[in-house]
């Protein structure tokens, strides 16, 4: 019966000129780095392990500073490590300060991330807020990046080249 329901549905597409097309496709997925506008330092994990925080460190080409950036509706993303795997996170909720860590990667706002201002901006999207970016506290390699207030600065602003 399915088979031939398709086939007369096919049949009447074509009698009457109705073509079946496909919706525009949008990117799934690109690798990029992400380095900072403000010292040339890209994003990684510490470590690759579960729950580790996330520094800046001089750019160095290895899977550890690739980011697997998965779009999602309503101009979200994830962003997957490619060496761990694990999706960069805001663990304890958008405030100045709140660190910046990895995680399983699954369907909750405190792993959704958007750019904007030039799409350099690097934007927290939990609970549904962009008020709170991704910020580098200096220039030195392995300090933890964290949020602060989206202001626009240099210390908020990344780059991303393809991985």
């Amino acid at each position: 019966m399915r088979k031939s329901l398709i086939a007369l549905l096919s049949a009447a597409a074509v009698t009457t000129g109705i073509g079946l097309t496909a919706a525009p496709a949008q990117a799934e997925s690109e690798i990029v780095k992400l380095v900072s506008v403000q010292n040339g330092k890209c994003l990684q994990p510490k470590t690759l392990a579960e729950g580790d925080v996330i520094i800046q460190q001089t750019c160095n080409g290895t899977h550890a500073q690739q980011w697997l950036i998965e779009y999602l509706p309503r101009n979200k993303m994830h962003l997957r490590n490619r060496a761990s795997g694990y999706c960069m996170e805001v663990r304890d909720g958008a405030y100045n300060g709140a660190r910046v860590d990895q995680w399983g990667c699954a369907n909750i706002s405190n792993e959704n991330w958007t750019f904007g201002i030039g799409n350099n901006l690097l934007g927290s999207r939990i609970s549904g807020t962009a008020s709170h970016c991704v910020a580098t506290p200096g220039s030195q390699d392995g300090l933890v990046v964290e949020l602060r207030f989206c202001n626009g600065n240099s210390s908020q602003l990344w780059s991303r080249p393809a991985g």
